[in-house]
């Protein structure tokens, strides 16, 4: 497609109208959660409603504007405030300075934010348009913790502190994130903010960790969503008792990466087994059924991928699962298995490197900088349901960034007008990659 035909596909399509239809049709709710936030401004000095300030921070997110100072300095123009005026349903004469957004997100309620998320993913699992990528009516929901932001000296009191062999310690914040996989898009269900809650605690052995994390989680998740029956997918560090017995006490199904350093017990008895029947007719696929751990009953899978090159070693990859594994679902299994990376590539991966940025800190206050991060999830999701459900980001060549670019652009340069699309549907039968 020539540089002329793209441009003549681009005319007349409005990707903020794109995104208003969005959340005016799948998040009908959302901007009166935002306006309902828990507001402890004083009472005749509020120049902008809760509504206004959330909005405009989440549509810079929208458009790719990654630190506070560029969401000030870009958006500050006549367009931006008239575009942003329209999608509030409000009269703005000026956007919300960055310093106003931060005053006030050091004071919002992260509880109440957890409930937009629980909103989002409710809503969105209710629209049923992602029941197609269920596996046996279950959802594959992977688990993953990343780093935030770190520092070489104290930040607060719930900082992780982290000694190294040199004899220096390193202060962070980190976060559990739970996504649901349909395919490309990942839906963040809940965060859960890995922290020292209790500040007294010197022993850094009793620090907060991703084990303690989860448990939190898991309580929530399942509170939010009794009924939804999960594949809980994680790397080698869920291969263990505790996590396994969580799944099980929720009903959850599990798929968990196992690595040679881990369960060698498990290890060694399937090499075993394995070398003598390899459970499976797929040629580098094998499975052992039923295999007794610490009173617990699993299936173990494997697939050998060999390597490209003859000087490397070929990658091995294996699985324990509690979900029923035959001859027939085998490459399945391995498939969901491997999938697993993708909370990192479409989740973790393109939050720091490629749309949001999420380890700059947008504020050195911690409430707020958990109000940020929940807003970036807010934001993801969004831009995922413009940038993979949405026909018309294929005029505009479906780079995230490129997209990203368009957004801003007309938002900062164009008075928009806003159609709402009763007919306006998303579609993901095919999901870009």
């Amino acid at each position: 497609m020539t540089r002329k035909e793209k441009r003549e596909l681009r005319k007349d399509k409005s990707l903020i109208c794109n995104l208003y239809n969005i959340i005016d049709k799948y998040l009908p709710q959302l901007f009166t959660l935002f306006e309902e936030l828990t507001d402890n401004r004083q009472k005749g000095k509020v120049t902008y409603s809760m509504k206004s300030v959330c909005v405009t921070r989440l549509f810079a997110l929208l458009c790719g504007i990654t630190t506070m100072n560029s969401l000030t300095n870009k958006f500050n123009n006549e367009f931006a405030i008239r575009n942003l005026s329209k999608i509030v349903k409000e009269e703005l004469n000026d956007l919300p300075h960055y310093d106003t957004i931060n005053n006030i997100f050091e004071n919002l309620n992260i509880g109440e934010l957890r409930k937009i998320q629980k909103y989002i993913a409710y809503t969105l699992i209710r629209s049923k348009m992602f029941d197609k990528f269920k596996y046996n009516g279950k959802f594959q929901l992977l688990i993953d913790g990343t780093g935030l932001v770190t520092f070489h000296s104290p930040h607060c009191k719930h900082c992780i502190v982290k000694s190294h062999k040199d004899g220096t310690k390193t202060y962070e914040h980190n976060v559990l994130e739970a996504k649901l996989l349909f395919d490309s898009f990942v839906l963040s269900l809940d965060s859960e903010f890995i922290e020292n809650l209790d500040p007294s605690v010197i022993n850094l052995k009793k620090q907060d960790c991703e084990m303690n994390a989860f448990k939190r989680m898991a309580k929530r998740i399942k509170k939010n969503f009794p009924k939804l029956k999960f594949i809980i997918t994680g790397d080698a560090l869920y291969a263990s008792t505790p996590f396994i017995k969580l799944c099980l006490d929720n009903k959850w199904d599990y798929i968990f990466r196992l690595k040679s350093d881990k369960l060698k017990t498990v290890n060694r008895d399937f090499d075993g087994i394995i070398s003598l029947d390899p459970g499976s007719t797929h040629k580098n696929y094998f499975f052992v059924k039923d295999y007794k751990y610490n009173n617990h009953s699993f299936q173990i899978v494997c697939f050998i991928e060999p390597s490209v090159n003859v000087e490397e070693t070929n990658i091995v990859f294996t699985y324990i699962t509690n979900l029923e594994v035959d001859d027939d679902n085998i490459k399945k299994i391995i498939h969901m298995g491997r999938k697993r990376w993708k909370i990192e590539n479409q989740g973790f991966n393109n939050q720091k490197n490629i749309l949001f940025n999420i380890t700059h800190m947008c504020s050195i206050n911690y409430n707020a900088m958990q109000a940020h991060y929940l807003f970036t999830q807010f934001a993801h999701t969004i831009r995922q349901l413009l940038d993979l459900g949405s026909k018309s980001v294929i005029a505009f060549q479906g780079k995230i960034k490129e997209i990203s670019f368009f957004l801003l652009n007309e938002l900062i340069s164009t008075p928009i007008n806003l159609i709402e699309c009763s007919n306006f549907q998303l579609r993901f039968d095919t999901l870009i990659i």
